[in-house]
């Protein structure tokens, strides 16, 4: 059956001839469609101005950035300004520990290491989103993490999606190592002297550093950032850090530290390409010490 295409004036119209027209049939009292008299119905498409001009417009899909082909470099410094107390020792020499090996060594506290010229080290510097660009394939060398001293070594690490996960344990006694983050639930535990170890790979990035821990020696704790990328560093004993190979333009990075946690959420740095952006970024030692 056509469809008629109407507009509204022409519509009022036609109903009311329509009306005038039916208004003296069918006496039997039948009342069908609109005026009781007609047996067929009709089918009736109402096409407003509106609906015409929407039908005429085509909708169009948000244009995406441009693929970003040039890098450039990322360096700068992190220090602090205050005076953070030394810390004393997670493990004293031959304190009584549920493994006497545990103890027969110091065992440091690692959470704030600060050089003689006040630079912050183990801070992570991250890129926090990522833009339109070719990401480099992850490396296939592992990043190792071994217990030994009665703690991680390294501390800290970063390790990128799809790159394999090494935990060894060079103790003579047995170590856990316990990841929890949003990406990453793993528990496995590691029997003395395992060099050979036990391998994993994160699926996915975390938004940030997530804590590793030994369940059976409460101290021995470490934090692991994982990334769909590779501009991401650690800051030096000196505190500082370079980022090489950086997408250029405006790019946003996260600044962590474990104990003063997202030092910087939201930092944009402009990357210019095949140049070099320098930052340097101060830290209140209060963030450290929790006065």
């Amino acid at each position: 059956m056509k469809v008629m295409r109407i507009k509204p004036v022409q519509f009022t119209l036609l109903a009311g001839c329509a009306l005038l027209i039916c208004s003296g049939c069918g006496k039997s009292g039948r009342r069908e469609a609109m005026g009781g008299g007609a047996l067929s119905k009709v089918r009736v498409t109402l096409l407003t101005e509106k609906a015409e001009s929407e039908e005429s417009e085509t909708s169009s899909a948000p244009e995406e950035s441009a693929k970003i082909e040039k890098f450039g470099t990322f360096r700068g410094r992190v220090t602090v300004s205050g005076t953070v107390p030394p810390l004393a020792p997670l493990v004293s020499q031959g304190q009584q520990t549920k493994d006497a090996i545990c103890s027969a060594q110091p065992v440091p506290n690692e959470s704030v290491i600060i050089g003689p010229d006040g630079g912050l080290s183990g801070v992570f510097v991250f890129l926090s989103r990522l833009p339109n660009v070719d990401v480099p394939p992850p490396p296939s060398e592992p990043v190792v993490i071994d217990q030994k001293g009665c703690k991680f070594v390294p501390h800290l690490s970063i390790i990128q999606v799809g790159q394999p996960l090494k935990l060894i344990n060079s103790d003579p006694v047995a170590h856990n190592v316990k990841l929890t983050g949003v990406a990453m639930s793993f528990n496995s535990t590691i029997p003395g002297g395992d060099t050979v170890g036990v391998e994993t790979q994160y699926q996915r990035p975390e938004r940030g550093p997530i804590p590793m821990a030994c369940d059976f020696h409460g101290w021995m704790q470490g934090y692991q950032l994982a990334v769909n990328h590779p501009w991401a560093a650690l800051t030096k004993e000196d505190g500082t850090f370079e980022i090489t190979g950086v997408p250029a333009g405006k790019m946003e990075f996260t600044v962590w530290h474990e104990k003063a946690g997202r030092i910087e959420g939201k930092l944009i740095v402009d990357i210019p390409a095949d140049g070099v952006a320098e930052k340097n970024i101060e830290v209140k030692s209060s963030l450290l010490t929790g006065s």
